[in-house]
């Protein structure tokens, strides 16, 4: 039998070397977070339409709400003396805040669907009430008498104008006044309503109650503009994200909805309760409420494909070690197809959980993979055992990513511990593999075995030599 040619042992070499096998297992792993960019990229596209739908949902029914207000205008004359000894006459303005500001609202929320995507609205009934103290033009530097008292006008900011379904009504001082759309001062309060009132400069203060019924979606805030400013929130709505400058204090969540109460004082935010000409940047201080939804498909299906290249790369470990110890070979080709079904997981997971939700569409994909994947491998593995273990070993890591998914606070942690736990047992299992010979044992024994069965020939060609010589002596 002939020497193997050169070809021959370098596709032996290509089979058996170490070196090879995990350059080419790295290599696939890097080429297959091609299809997991692009599932991600899926991910995203798909979140955009959500907001889309929400924006344009929104839209028709009520932008977010932020409620700044009321806030007491009034304007007043300072005078220029001209160089021929003339006095010209310039209008200002002066801005008062409430001395006391109390908000009760009931919040009531509603889901619509748009296509496929749920939208989280709320119908919200508040009650603005409190007084403004007696205008202090002293502390402003401003002589009473070129205060113009009729000209007075209180402007309550509003985001969402769209939400607004009833008439606003002012009641100031007993006297109910229908509000109109516009602020009086659109450099101070961009969009809302207001109405000119009647200020009466002998009285101590002017009591007032804006009752407010108005739609809107994702979130409701307020701008602490008393002195002191208490708010408190109703709703059925079980899953509130309290957010902004202020959390509450106390608040109540429960599966049937929500109570929460704010108290906050003028020392916690950054402008006074009166000031003229100059405009403050009112809004920066609000606090409220967000609707948040319970379970966000699109936040945890990002979060899982942020895990493919740990599961593919440990499933390719698997494999690897079933080779190492089980003295048989799997192709590359094979590899990039088992790499390619962990891929496509993703994209099942995705587009299951926008129709059956995500924790049923996890359940879904991954038995679908695992099965795929193990009836794929047992054709090759010939080994009813070790197909079985790879069943097992792959539930266990989906299983792991499902938990670590469900965990948000102690994501990390719990990360952390896997990988760990999985070098942990790598290395139990590779102690006693001696890898300087996996490369050489194969290719010599089968190299051995053709010399051995090369030398039977040579001994049986001897013997007729020894026969014929005989034969010759014989005469």
């Amino acid at each position: 039998m002939q020497d193997p040619t050169p070809l021959s042992r370098f596709s032996s070499w290509l089979k058996q070397s170490l070196f090879v096998k995990l350059g080419s297992i790295g290599f696939l792993v890097l080429v297959l977070m091609w299809p997991n960019a692009m599932v991600r990229e899926v991910i995203r596209e798909r979140q955009y339409r959500q907001d889309e739908a929400i924006t344009t949902v929104s839209q028709s029914w009520g932008a977010p709400q932020t409620i700044i207000g009321p806030v007491l205008s009034i304007p007043y004359t300072t005078w220029v003396e001209q160089s021929d000894g003339k006095r010209t006459g310039i209008q200002e303005v002066a801005h008062f805040l409430p001395e006391q500001l109390s908000i009760d609202g009931d919040v009531k929320h509603q889901i619509r669907q748009k296509g496929i995507y749920d939208v989280v609205l709320y119908q919200s009934d508040l009650q603005l009430k409190g007084y403004f103290p007696k205008p202090d033009f002293a502390s402003l530097h401003i002589d009473p008498t070129d205060v113009q008292w009729d000209q007075a006008k209180i402007s309550m900011g509003i985001s969402g104008m769209t939400g607004i379904k009833t008439a606003i009504n002012l009641d100031w001082a007993g006297q109910t006044l229908r509000m109109e759309p516009g602020t009086a001062y659109p450099q101070l309060l961009p969009s809302g309503v207001s109405i000119g009132v009647p200020v009466d400069p002998a009285e101590k203060s002017h009591a007032f109650s804006i009752p407010v019924k108005i739609n809107g979606s994702s979130y409701l805030e307020f701008e602490p503009v008393g002195k002191e400013t208490d708010l408190n929130l109703r709703s059925d709505w079980p899953s509130p994200g309290f957010e902004g400058a202020f959390l509450p204090d106390p608040r109540e969540i429960s599966p049937d909805g929500f109570t929460a109460s704010w108290h906050v004082l003028d020392l916690n935010r950054n402008y006074p309760q009166s000031w003229k000409n100059e405009t403050f940047q009112l809004g920066q201080s609000t606090f409220g409420v967000r609707l948040v939804k319970p379970v966000d498909e699109y936040l945890k299906n990002e979060r899982s494909a942020k895990y493919a290249i740990l599961v593919i790369g440990l499933t390719f470990l698997i494999y690897f070690f079933f080779e190492i110890l089980h003295k048989f070979h799997i192709h590359p080709f094979q590899y990039f197809l088992i790499g390619l079904a962990l891929s496509v997981f993703y994209l099942l997971l995705i587009s299951l959980s926008e129709q059956i939700g995500f924790n049923l569409a996890y359940l879904t994909a991954s038995v679908a993979t695992i099965g795929l994947i193990a009836g794929y491998s047992t054709s090759f593995l010939k080994s009813t055992g070790l197909a079985l273990q790879l069943t097992l070993i792959l539930s266990a890591i989906y299983g792991f990513i499902f938990i670590v998914l469900q965990l948000e606070d102690y994501a990390l942690l719990a990360g952390s511990l896997g990988i760990f736990a999985a070098l942990a047992a790598v290395m139990y299992y590779s102690r006693k593999v001696d890898w300087y010979s996996i490369g050489d044992q194969s290719p010599v024994t089968s190299h051995q075995s053709p010399v051995t069965s090369h030398q039977s020939p040579v001994t049986s060609h001897q013997s007729p030599i020894t026969n014929n010589n005989t034969a010759s002596c014989v005469p």
